[in-house]
């Protein structure tokens, strides 16, 4: 496998993901959206119970855990568009007809859902943080963010679920022949993580660092094993005589 070829592949769909506004803005206004929401939130809570930042802290990491969800769910109008959308609008077929293996492909797919998801992801994150940190300092006496749960959460946990959710959706996006409804299947990935936090919530499980890094090293497991599904089902003679 070339990693150039792949990237290749990376560079046409940029190209073309910059000419679709529904892609623009599902990376840009959620993240920013979620990042700025989440500390008023916070404001709010502490104002209605009455109570300090500092009893709050399990709320903010609490909070922080959305990010992992959030880089799950991001790619869901990337990937999902990434094969399908290119079936029904005949981009794909001079890609399948090149000399690319189709693990050139699959990884090229993969990695041009999953570098701009991510990205927006740290952009939600980044603005969370720093609010964070400003309503906060006056009571704590220290920055809040970054540390080491962050860490975790951030540089560890988001990328894999990230990886997860992108190879998801382009799984669906294979079997599939219509972009919306790629969409609401690979929506459902936000149920699993839901009932993980929510267990984490419930105090059936801790959401620390150490149950972040077992989560973590699960969804790799599961990206890996998805990637190979992906590729053996990739069946580019049938998509060059079904949609050209």
């Amino acid at each position: 496998m070339d990693f150039e070829n792949a990237w290749n592949v990376v560079s046409k769909d940029f190209a073309i993901f910059k000419k679709k506004r529904s892609i623009i803005y599902s990376l840009t206004i959620l993240p920013a959206a979620i990042g700025i929401a989440f500390p008023i939130i916070l404001i709010l809570i502490k104002n209605l119970s009455q109570s300090s930042y500092v009893a709050l802290l399990p709320a903010f990491n609490a909070l922080l855990f959305w990010f992992i969800i959030l880089a799950a769910i991001i790619p869901v109008a990337v990937a999902s568009y990434s094969i399908v959308g290119e079936k029904l609008e005949k981009t794909l077929e001079p890609l399948l007809a090149t000399p690319l293996t189709d693990g050139e492909i699959i990884l090229g797919k993969t990695l041009s859902a999953f570098i701009p998801s991510i990205l927006a992801t740290y952009l939600g994150a980044a603005v969370f943080m720093i609010f964070s940190d400003i309503i906060t300092f006056q009571q704590l006496g220290y920055i809040l963010y970054p540390n080491w749960t962050a860490a975790a959460f951030l540089l560890v946990a988001a990328p894999l679920a990230c990886i997860f959710g992108t190879e998801f959706n382009m799984l669906v996006s294979i079997r599939v022949n219509d972009p919306r409804t790629a969409q609401n299947y690979g929506g459902a990935l936000y149920l699993p993580l839901l009932v993980v936090f929510i267990l984490g919530e419930a105090g059936t499980i801790p959401l620390d660092t150490k149950t972040i890094l077992i989560f973590s090293g699960i969804l790799l497991v599961v990206a890996i094993i998805i990637f190979y599904i992906n590729k053996s089902l990739f069946q580019r003679e049938e998509i060059i005589t079904k949609y050209t």
